[in-house]
């Protein structure tokens, strides 16, 4: 066991897990973009986390490969209600717009942390967790476990323990048609003080059983050393292991500001494993008191598909230019070589900050990378952020302008996130009490968010939100056009389909549309609303689901006709004040505009549903507050 606490290893690990290139950025802003408007759809924003009003960090999101409806995420919690944090997943049936939460006894006893959700060939879903468990002699220690799903992820079965003293778990599961196809791997962090190393377990059972763990590589006393942000199989089931140094000795760190990225590989399904291979290097900043702790473990992916097969990407937040932006490189010969580094999106603001990044490639090969960026707030106030998407359709090559995916920016400091939980531990015989709130240890709201693709090859990021001020859980689906994917080909190859017969195309069909009543084809849900006491103001997220046969279009107006209750005009005289409304009107009259809450085909199509629209009201009374009577309109296919 390292002679450290699962949390402080942890910690340290991420504290110093930020890293220095000596590759040369690329100087034309141009090579980076395909179109200053590209060609790529975001969907409303959808609340996954309806589980309370506490800070949920630290996510993870998978997508089923047998069916096209089912994710499921995870997250680390603080809905201990003795203190500290606990991990809870959640799953969906329906691509993301509705989600299940589920909690764990283990998790709920002890604490726990680092989640991880994977789903296996056949759609079992698999849930990876620290459970910190006490010992024969009452001491704190990180327990590995490994829960399985035979549902999408709304059960979970009982645990099968994998042991203790482990940290920073990551999982991935063999999607090749390999000997390994169909194996789990879990990496996991352990070791005894000074000594860090990676080892892997594997599954070949659909993780009813594990084996491991086997030694991948050592930090030999001189570096720590810890997993990056995945685990990889290139398409011959080779894995590859990618980690990163850190300065653990306490002098040492205080002039360290930077450390090397790795990787290791393993031929034989995890039994053995190559010497390591350098891949890069990444600076963070040297000012640790008022470092913002934008350093998050780097982001790798590879492409599976044919259209660049086995090429690996890797993406990270760097301080080298005196502010966080997002750097870039990849490799076409297995990790072997890297092109030099650059900056995926070099017209940000000087004085923002970009972070927290997470990459994936779908089944066409296009490689998509989120992140949170803070261009929406103020030079002096550069601590609110927003979650972007840019995609890149010639293996990375020039990636497209970003494209805001959160529909309202976020607030980290708020009320939520900076409530304080008190945790009870010991370390190297003493007691402790430690402080710790929600964003003071991750004020990057985790030290990884998710992001995965379908089948079909739409993206879904999964992101801690804190527009509210308590970081809740966000999802979009992120499309990118074929028009975009054969522009980027054309530019490439010289054609946009090597197989396509030219076609004259038809004319463009102009839908006749006309502006109607649809309250008898929607329904009102609302999301977690909150009030606050000393101002009187309640703020109440409302959402349309589409309950009809047809698309409906915006605009898609919602006008407050008159305020009164019971069957008369009762309660009137308590008539609260509309604080946001679109016309500016504070009573009757009052209109909310939910286009904006469409995403960007600004359609809700049967059975969708739009992002939130936030209703924001001053009450007179909080318990005398009248009906609101309203009318929606919106636009729909003209019936000739």
């Amino acid at each position: 066991m390292l002679n450290m606490s699962g949390v402080e290893q942890f910690a340290l690990g991420c504290a110093s897990l930020v890293l220095l290139s000596t590759n040369v950025l690329a100087a034309d802003p141009a090579v980076n973009q395909i179109s200053q408007t590209p060609s790529i759809v975001v969907g409303p924003n959808m609340l996954a986390s309806r589980d309370g009003d506490f800070p949920h960090m630290e996510l993870s999101v998978a997508a089923n490969p047998r069916d096209i409806n089912n994710l499921v995420g995870a997250s680390i919690t603080t809905e201990r209600g003795e203190g500290g944090f606990a991990c809870k997943t959640y799953a969906s049936s329906d691509r993301g717009s509705s989600w299940v939460d589920s909690s764990f006894p283990e998790q709920l006893q002890f604490g726990g942390a680092d989640p991880q959700v994977a789903f296996g060939l056949h759609g079992t879903a698999y849930f990876a967790v620290l459970g910190f468990v006490k010992d024969d002699n009452n001491n704190t220690r990180g327990g590995l476990f490994f829960y399985r799903s035979e549902d999408g992820g709304k059960t979970w079965q009982k645990p099968f323990n994998l042991g203790y003293s482990y940290d920073h778990e990551v999982m991935a599961v063999d999607r090749t048609f390999g000997r390994y196809s169909g194996q789990i791997y879990l990496s996991v962090l352990y070791g005894k003080y000074p000594e860090y190393t990676v080892g892997v377990f594997r599954s070949n059972d659909d993780g009813r059983t594990f084996t491991g763990p086997v030694d991948a590589v050592s930090g030999k006393k001189i570096l720590g050393i810890n997993t990056g942000g995945n685990i990889l199989l290139l398409r011959d089931g080779t894995l590859v292991l990618p980690y990163a140094d850190f300065e653990f000795d306490p002098e040492r760190r205080k002039t360290a500001h930077s450390s090397h990225m790795w990787l290791t590989m393993s031929a034989d399904g995890g039994l053995s494993f190559s010497a390591p291979v350098a891949v890069n290097t990444q600076e963070h900043n040297p000012d640790r008191v008022n470092d913002p702790g934008f350093s998050t473990f780097y982001a790798s992916a590879v492409d599976a598909s044919d259209a660049f097969t086995d090429r690996i990407y890797i993406v990270w937040s760097d301080y080298r230019t005196g502010a966080y932006r997002l750097l870039f490189s990849y490799s076409n010969d297995r990790g072997k070589t890297w092109v030099p580094a650059r900056q995926l999106d070099p017209n940000v603001p000087q004085w923002a900050s970009q972070y927290q990044p997470e990459i994936a490639v779908n089944k066409d090969g296009l490689v998509g990378v989120s992140w949170f960026d803070t261009r929406n707030s103020t030079e002096h106030d550069n601590n609110q952020y927003d979650e972007y998407f840019a995609a890149s359709a010639d293996g990375g090559e020039r990636f497209s302008a970003p494209v805001r995916v959160s529909s309202a920016t976020s607030s980290p400091f708020g009320k939520g996130n900076v409530t304080m939980q008190a945790n009870f531990w010991r370390f190297r015989g003493e007691a402790r009490i430690a402080f710790i709130s929600a964003v003071s240890r991750w004020p990057a709201g985790g030290d990884y968010m998710g992001l995965t693709t379908d089948r079909e090859g739409v993206f879904h990021p999964f992101w801690a939100d804190a527009r509210t001020g308590t970081f809740q859980i966000q999802t979009a689906q992120v499309a990118v056009a074929k028009k975009m994917m054969d522009e980027a080909k054309s530019s490439v190859t010289g054609t946009a389909d090597d197989d396509a017969v030219p076609e004259k195309a038809p004319p463009p069909k102009r839908l006749a549309k006309v502006n109607v009543s649809v309250l008898d084809r929607v329904e009102l849900l609302f999301d977690p609303a909150s009030y606050d006491p000393a101002t009187r103001v309640l703020e109440m997220p409302v959402r349309l689901r589409n309950a009809s046969h047809g698309a409906i279009y915006g605009p898609i107006t919602l006008e407050v006709t008159k305020f009164g209750s019971g069957l008369g005009n009762e309660l009137q005289e308590f008539t609260p004040t509309i604080l946001n409304a679109a016309n500016h009107k504070e009573r009757e009259g009052a209109t909310f505009d939910f286009t904006p809450a469409l995403g960007t085909t600004q359609t809700l199509e049967p059975a969708g549903l739009s992002g939130e629209l936030i209703l924001r009201i001053k009450l007179q009374n909080p318990v005398r507050i009248p009906d609101f009577h309203i009318a929606l309109t919106g636009w729909v296919p003209e019936v000739s």
